[in-house]
């Protein structure tokens, strides 16, 4: 399932912010409560942390983006989705490689 990770609700006073650090990247995997991006304003930094585990499947906004309050940030794909995201390529060849490397013990 794909949950959209948005910029906190501003201060009236806080018209706009900007996209500080970015602390994950796309295809990184995140857990609860882990942050995700620094937004600064003319008055503070605020970090945005990821809502439930999963995996940035999209950014938004790039470092350096002037963003409004609520603005979309990021996609998190949780559940299966984010499984199927992380899970390993097969490798090829994996059981003859590792054969060829071990050299036959030489009878005595």
């Amino acid at each position: 399932m794909a949950i959209e990770i948005k910029a906190p609700a501003f201060p009236e006073s806080v018209a706009d912010g900007e996209i500080a650090t970015w602390h994950k990247q796309e295809g990184d995997s995140v857990a609860r409560d882990e942050l995700i991006v620094e937004i600064e304003t003319d008055k503070v930094v605020m970090e945005v942390v990821a809502p439930e585990d999963g995996v940035i499947s999209k950014i938004h906004a790039a470092e350096g983006d002037t963003i409004e309050s609520q603005a979309l940030l990021a996609t998190l794909e949780t559940g299966a989705a984010a499984a199927a995201s992380k899970a390993p390529a097969p490798e090829k060849d994996a059981g003859k490689t590792a054969g060829a490397a071990t050299p036959a013990p030489e009878p005595a």
